[in-house]
């Protein structure tokens, strides 16, 4: 197990690494992608399998996503993007700096480990207890919020449909046609 978990932490920091490393966004995006992914897999391996599998559905299978597709249609290239990144170096060294020291800090700031560490002495898994509370005292709250995002999700299609009043040529579909067409070409 400790094998595992400093596998997957070395994958986070490489990954992270050629996050800001890759000269193409999107190859930057995939990267991003396998850092979460390692992250998420660390959060299992720590048996915070809920945490795990938020980490996967929001930031990877949304957040990430997006990021690539937005990126894919922005049609970036290499040389739009500028190769001469030694100019960012001295503020990410800095920063680097500033966080290994807070690290430090924290780190020598705990004697045992006991105070940081809460154990919840439950029969059932994480994932477990969590739906039972979610759809048990707080049903209500998970069906208005599915609601919410219903109505934001019917808003977005009724705010992007375009009626094409004023667009006259536009090509339209006539199944009609199309169907009646394919028929006549059989006989």
């Amino acid at each position: 197990m400790e094998g595992l978990f400093y596998l997957f932490t070395l994958g986070v920091i490489i990954s992270g690494i050629m996050v800001i490393s890759a000269l193409s966004p999107v190859y930057s995006v995939l990267w991003l992608i396998m850092a979460f992914v390692s992250a998420s897999a660390l959060f299992i391996l720590l048996e915070v399998e809920f945490i795990a599998f938020i980490f996967l559905i929001v930031y990877v299978g949304a957040i990430a996503i997006l990021f690539l597709f937005v990126i894919m249609m922005l049609n970036l290239t290499e040389e739009t993007i500028g190769d001469d990144m030694s100019n960012y170096l001295p503020a990410g060294f800095i920063i680097g700096v500033v966080f290994l020291f807070e690290i430090f800090i924290f780190w020598n700031g705990t004697t045992d480990g006991s105070q940081m560490v809460l154990y919840w002495v439950v029969k059932n898994t994480n994932i477990e207890v969590l739906g039972r509370v979610l759809y048990t005292d707080y049903y209500y709250l998970f069906i208005v919020a599915s609601f919410i995002l219903l109505v934001a999700m019917i808003g977005a299609i009724v705010l992007t449909h375009d009626t094409g009043t004023e667009i006259q040529d536009r090509k339209r579909q006539d199944i009609f046609v199309q169907t009646s067409r394919q028929l006549w070409q059989e006989v």
